[in-house]
């Protein structure tokens, strides 16, 4: 206490060198933020030395089939004058021009379209529609309406791509396709979508940077209207806000420094610091006022302020930093980079409440003593009034009793947990593009009417992958795959065997004459250079909900370690790749990791709590609000039907490390009471701290849920959880931490129940 003390008075004594400090800082991070870039890739989102990820480079190294786009083109509307089927010769020439264009590009590969069918068969473009139809009535039907849906209104281009995986490569290949899209002139009521994996990537960094950006602005506005609110005054209002400002411009310049990116969830560190970090510059404002209020001069109620509310707020930044680092145990690098950002910000918040506000004050102080000649007690509206009177009788009852409020807890409790058994994940990436996009849409016709184009890879590693042996376990191995095409959704496939079996009919044991084969074929990359690996590409639609994804997944993974065991010479091995199964192993880490999180930041934050405090009662009534926040968060998810995903596979962590820090509050005022000799310690604790929990929740839960304003759905799920475990917990710690506290030290307190 004499340390906080004195430092409360260095604090008063040097307050113009801190904002100079401040100020200088506020510079440099300005400068940071200009260096701040958006990441969507999702190998980056896993961690280093994970097979997976080695697989997928390998794909990406030897193939360069890993990425691809899709060019959806359809008849949008029936307008007069235009054309109203796919078949007509302007929209064949057209897509064929796209394709032409498309090729001159160096990161393109391939291109597949109908127009390759008419050129391949007529040598040229149908002249007339009669001429057109002709050509695709030629085809088998599976082959024709893998071109064009059966009511001959869509077509696609197939684009594989070969880029580095940077975000501004990515950028550079969408805009690219898109300035050759908007060069073609297609025929009235024709619309071209440009959609598949390129497509949703850039779509998802579209929107990661207009939803920073809209929900920090609207996280200060509503923290800026509570404050309002509760303070009566604007210049007061502003007064925990300004160091709140200093500790976001710092954390999101360091990042711009240490090249941390804004992924699906660090996109989210403005709100959630804003929500998080005034926090810390209420209780200390608040606690201020009330000394000023009893008299004390600005040094004593500055020293006072800092002492016995900074012990509070060092705990609780202890414990919230304890369960966010919680993720740095997790191997996803997304969460690393989460837990680090949020670590930095909530120390910047806790150090600026305790150094800059009370140098904030009293500056305040000064200039309005100069103005008006005299100082005015400042009248804080949570402190008095309905809501003051609403929390002293809160006190009084749950003082009077404590068991009823308990089982009413237990009873609330009770309908969460069922909530928790009802919980789901989800990793996919279109599934974080909001629905109605464009893209989203276009990506649904093609699974609709062309049986799906997400593609599965399966890379067969070997001394040489052309020995005739290999080469027919691959056929073999393809042909039960496509078999079972009822129950894997598989709608197509491509490998070294197709072309063997395409040059003669069977695969022959003649080592040379696959070799002849695989030297005269010019299409996508199937062998690698050395002949160690082979792909095998299977298309289909294997989306749907995600328990029918896992199931296809682990289908293709029993197939493939079926074959790679009975049908492929011994030494061979086989591995899922892709993007699309990156998917699946993200979903297998996020599982694992949400159990390791949680449990390690619980038990982070309760050993700090037991350091700080040393007494097993005091400690239970702190940490009973935050399993309770935890638990009814968790089982809220399910009965709202949010799924975990990587950006929520910290939540619980989070919430733990949050939730503790109301029950804190309230215990280290009732135990300041107690100690001071007052017999009615839980109502004071409720009545005078209960107040600030409620503003500090209010702006906490205001900066999450401006998140809703964000486009993105898992930015929409990441701020309702973290805003309902915020009341949850505070919720919990009005209710059990006094009650535990009244059933704990009721006897020694003594006193009456008014």
């Amino acid at each position: 206490m004499d340390v906080l003390r004195g430092a409360a008075r260095v604090i008063v004594r040097y307050r113009v060198a801190f904002a100079l400090i401040a100020l200088f800082l506020l510079v440099v991070s300005i400068y940071g933020m200009s260096q701040l870039r958006f990441e969507s890739d999702l190998s980056s989102m896993l961690p280093e030395g994970n097979p997976a990820i080695d697989d997928y480079n390998a794909l990406q190294n030897e193939f360069q089939s890993g990425d691809s786009t899709i060019i959806v083109v359809k008849i949008d509307s029936i307008e007069p004058g235009g054309v109203y089927d796919i078949r007509d010769p302007e929209v064949i020439a057209a897509v064929y021009e796209l394709e032409q264009r498309l090729r001159k590009r160096e990161y393109i590969t391939d291109t597949i379209s109908i127009a390759d069918v008419y050129m391949q068969v007529l040598g040229r473009l149908p002249r007339t529609e009669e001429e057109a139809r002709f050509v695709l009535d030629m085809l088998p039907p599976e082959q024709r309406y893998s071109l064009v849906s059966r009511d001959y209104t869509m077509t696609m281009i197939l684009v594989t791509i070969s880029r580095e995986k940077k975000t501004e490569t990515l950028v550079r290949v969408y805009e690219g396709v898109q300035e050759d899209m908007e060069s073609v002139k297609f025929p009235q009521n024709v619309e071209v979508i440009q959609t598949g994996n390129i497509g949703i990537t850039y779509r998802i960094l579209q929107l990661l940077q207009r939803d920073l950006n809209k929900t920090m602005a609207i996280s200060f506005l509503l923290v800026i209207a509570l404050l309002l609110y509760f303070y009566r005054s604007p210049v007061k209002a502003l007064i925990p806000l300004i160091p709140l400002v200093f500790g976001v411009a710092m954390t999101l310049g360091f990042m711009g420094l240490a090249g941390i990116p804004l992924d699906l969830a660090t996109t989210t560190i403005g709100a959630m610091l804003i929500g998080m970090g005034i926090d810390y510059g209420i209780h200390v404002t608040n606690r201020y006022y009330e000394e000023r209020r009893s008299g004390r001069d600005i040094e004593e109620a500055a020293a006072e302020a800092v002492a016995e509310t900074g012990k509070a707020l060092l705990g609780a930044a202890l414990t919230t930093i304890a369960g966010f680092a919680a993720m740095y145990l997790s191997t996803l690098p997304m969460l690393h980079n989460l837990a680090t950002t949020l670590i930095l910000g909530l120390s910047l918040a806790a150090l600026n409440a305790v150094v800059i506000t009370p140098a904030v004050i009293i500056l305040e102080e000064d200039v309005m003593k100069k103005l008006r000649g005299h100082y005015v007690p400042p009248e804080v509206r949570s402190s008095s009034g309905f809501i003051g009177s609403a929390f002293h009788s809160l006190g009084k009852a749950i003082k009077a009793r404590p068991h009823a409020f308990l089982g009413a807890v237990f009873l609330v409790t009770l309908v969460f947990a069922y909530g928790v058994t009802q919980v789901t994940t989800e990793v996919r990436l279109e599934k974080f593009v909001p629905p109605g996009m464009p893209e989203i849409e276009a990506i649904m016709d093609v699974r609709t009417e062309f049986g799906g184009q997400d593609e599965l890879y399966v890379l067969v590693r070997a001394d040489d992958v052309r020995n005739p042996a290999i080469v027919r376990a691959m056929y073999r191995f393809e042909n039960q795959v496509k078999a079972d095409s009822y129950y894997n959704g598989v709608f197509s496939s491509e490998s070294l065997a197709d072309v063997v079996y395409r040059q003669y009919g069977y695969i022959p044991n003649d080592g040379e004459k696959i070799k002849a084969a695989l030297a005269s074929y010019q299409g996508s990359g199937l062998v690698s250079s050395d002949y160690s690996m082979a792909v095998i590409k299977f298309t289909g639609d294997f989306g749907g909900s995600m328990d029918e994804f896992r199931r296809i997944m682990r289908y293709f993974e029993g197939e493939a370690e079926r074959a790679q065991g009975t049908e492929f010479p011994p030494g061979v091995r086989l591995a899922l790749t892709g993007d699309l199964y990156l998917n699946y192993v993200l979903d297998q880490l996020t599982s694992v990791e949400i159990n390791r999180i949680s449990a390690y930041g619980t038990i982070f934050v309760v050993l700090i709590v037991m350091l700080l405090f040393r007494r097993i009662r005091v400690a239970l009534a702190m940490i009973t609000p935050m399993f309770l926040g935890a638990l009814w968060t968790v089982g809220f998810m399910g009965l709202a039907g949010i799924p975990f995903t990587q950006t929520l596979a910290g939540v619980i962590s989070m919430i733990v490390g949050l939730g503790v820090d109301y029950g804190m509050h309230l215990t280290h005022r009732f135990l300041e009471e107690m100690n001071e000799g007052s017999t009615r310690p839980i109502v004071t604790a409720v009545g005078s701290v209960g107040p600030g929990i409620l503003a500090g929740a209010l702006t906490t839960a205001g900066g999450f849920l401006a998140l809703l304003a964000g486009e993105l759905p898992t930015i929409h799920d990441f701020g309702v959880t973290l805003a309902f475990g915020i009341f949850a917990s505070m919720m919990a710690a009005y209710l059990v931490t006094p009650a535990l506290l009244q059933v704990f030290y009721g006897r020694k307190i003594g006193g009456d129940s008014r």
